[in-house]
């Protein structure tokens, strides 16, 4: 395990209900990034969508996916500054440790912003229950923009691929 929830949040802005990253379980600047999230029926959308068949619905696989490749952009960013290009699991504590301070959503650093999905499709459901695991890896990146290759899988079956667009603060109209 490279980073718990806990420490996710020093990387992150979002909080619960709407963090959708329970750990990250691997991270290398080549290799891109894999986070998991329980999907617990307790959780406020199963309620209703759908009452008598709880499936995840798909624009929050997508969320799940975007914020996956945030935490990838803050690790990069916290690595570059540090020389490190890897997070290994003995590391945990000091991974994420520097996120505050080169967290790309708030600070000096800027803010990010979930800017496009494109070509993202829905291969198979995600029920209540099971644990979604997200991985990306990023593509071309410029001027503060940042696009990932991006999947989302239940066990090993695919439920959702696509392309997945950052960008940071001076490349959105607030």
């Amino acid at each position: 395990m490279i980073l718990q929830k806990d420490e996710i949040k020093k990387c992150l802005p979002q909080r619960e209900p709407f963090l959708m990253v329970d750990r990250v379980v691997d991270f290398d600047e080549k290799g891109g990034i894999v986070a998991e999230l329980d999907l617990p029926e307790s959780l406020p959308f199963f309620k209703g969508h759908f009452p008598n068949m709880p499936i995840m619905p798909g624009v929050l696989m997508t969320e799940a996916l975007a914020q996956t490749c945030g935490l990838y952009v803050a690790l990069a960013k916290k690595n570059a500054a540090g020389g490190n290009s890897g997070c290994a699991a003995e590391d945990a504590a000091d991974c994420a440790e520097g996120c505050e301070a080169d967290n790309p959503f708030g600070g000096d650093s800027g803010e990010l912003f979930f800017l496009a999905s494109s070509n993202v499709k829905f291969k198979s459901v995600v029920r209540a229950g099971a644990t979604l695991t997200m991985k990306a890896q990023q593509g071309r990146g410029f001027g503060g923009l940042y696009s990932f290759s991006a999947s989302a899988y239940n066990g090993r079956e695919l439920a959702a691929t696509g392309t997945i667009v950052l960008a940071s603060k001076e490349n959105v109209k607030l």
